[in-house]
């Protein structure tokens, strides 16, 4: 069977594998009451920094061997003792082993190093004579095939020496060679003059060979802004590249998560609807948004939305599809946001703020031009009146929820200078 074909016939295996991995993450039953996190996408207690971890018990997907960082007292202070193994846990002669340092300053700021060795017969490199104060920190890597395989960082200022165990693998660019599929969750939640969206993917790699993507792009809607991306210490994650989002990394057998976010302009429509990519082979995809009394969430192809509650009791619209075998690849998900609360009086007080504030200066202007012809003792009571009606408009709409706390923040400053302005021309003339 051919590694394409051998990948998709395990997305049944999978789809139970993923539940089982978000059920323990959530460490709750699943239903209707599945605890969600706040605002944020699943991603499970999967933390981008740690090993990759056991995949599956399931006959035919491969369960790599843990890497291991363990105190060892039996060495000399200072001293890193590293064995560099394969998938099968046997020794990996003749690779090169980096040992990063960094170096922790309040005066002097953050100081990196590093050193190398290679290992020998056994796939064994032993550094010694290293610092064990406090504000240093190791990390051992390995560009094995071209990949970015890393343990843990640590101290040695407790423990003192080391040993530690790390994996590689062989190192396959497409998904031929490996056999890969996904988990995304995506959540959006309205923020005033914007959609802010959170994409986490997980990766499951339930084969013997890391997988280095290449060009593996995400697609973002049209007229996207601020995207922003999760910051890690592997080489995971995603890049913003020529309007979508390349995925990067290797990725070892196990799970991996990676996040990032982006926004969507919103104008006050009543309707938002746009398209994102996703990542090949995904066999699980979740799409929620904070639960409000009249917004509708819609996903192309996936279920009507349940209610759910996370444990701060907030309660969110939640519709998840979980891809079978037979099911056509699942590519993009075409999600609208319906029934959104059109913009009343609030966004058109802000308009007329930002409005009044230009009629400021020119009227401001024209008065220093006509200084010396006529007083402006009422050219100045009408501005100010002008923008004392736009101030109680304002704190009306904001008491209504029509104009949201930046939107009231941004605008009352405003205000507020105008008249401190007008106020101070005024004196000064």
């Amino acid at each position: 069977m051919r590694r394409p074909e051998r990948a998709l016939s395990i997305l049944a295996a999978v789809v139970v594998l993923g539940a089982a991995g978000a059920a323990s993450a959530q460490d709750n039953d699943p239903g209707e009451d599945e605890a969600l996190p706040a605002g944020h996408p699943e991603v499970g207690g999967s933390n981008p920094h740690a090993h990759p971890g056991k995949a599956s018990a399931m006959p035919g997907v491969f369960e790599p061997p843990d890497d291991v960082e363990r105190e060892d007292p039996s060495l000399p202070p200072g001293t890193i003792v590293v064995d560099l193994h394969d998938a099968d846990d046997k020794p990996v002669a003749n690779e090169t082993l980096t040992l990063g340092i960094l170096i922790n300053s309040i005066a002097k700021g953050d100081t990196h190093k590093h050193l190398q060795a290679t290992t020998d017969g056994a796939g064994r490199v032993v550094f010694g004579g290293l610092d064990t104060a406090s504000n240093i920190a190791y990390r051992l890597s390995s560009g094995y095939q071209g990949g970015s395989f890393a343990a843990m960082p640590f101290q040695l200022g407790l423990t003192k020496a080391m040993h530690v165990v790390l994996h590689v693998y062989p190192v396959a660019r497409d998904l031929s060679g490996a056999l890969i599929v996904a988990e995304t969750a995506v959540a959006a939640e309205l923020r005033d003059d914007r959609i802010h969206v959170e994409e986490a993917v997980t990766i499951y790699n339930l084969g013997r060979t890391a997988w280095q993507p290449d060009d593996v792009r995400l697609a973002l809607p049209e007229g996207y802004t601020a995207f922003n991306a999760q910051a890690s210490m592997s080489d995971q994650g995603v890049d913003e590249v020529e309007h979508s989002g390349k995925l990067r990394g290797t990725f070892a057998p196990g799970r991996h998560a990676v996040q990032f976010r982006w926004q969507i302009p919103w104008s006050g429509e009543k309707d938002v609807d746009f398209d994102v990519g996703l990542v090949p082979h995904v066999a699980i995809a979740r799409v929620m948004m904070p639960a409000t009394a009249s917004v509708k969430l819609d996903v192309a192809g996936f279920p009507p939305p349940e209610v759910r509650h996370d444990d701060q009791n907030q309660t969110f619209l939640v519709t998840e599809r979980r891809v079978r075998p037979e099911d056509p690849h699942l590519t993009t998900l075409a999600i609208g946001i319906h029934d959104l609360p059109t913009q009343g009086p609030g966004r058109n007080v802000a308009v007329l703020i930002a409005a009044s504030g230009v009629g400021l200066g020119l009227f401001l202007t024209l008065t220093s031009s006509r200084r010396r012809r006529r007083p402006v003792d009422r050219d100045v009571t009408a501005a100010r009146e002008v923008l004392l009606d736009d101030l109680a408009a304002l704190e009306q709409a904001h008491a209504e929820g029509t104009v949201g706390p930046k939107t009231y923040e941004r605008a009352r400053r405003e205000l507020m200078d105008s008249l401190a302005r007008l106020i101070l021309s005024y004196r000064a003339q």
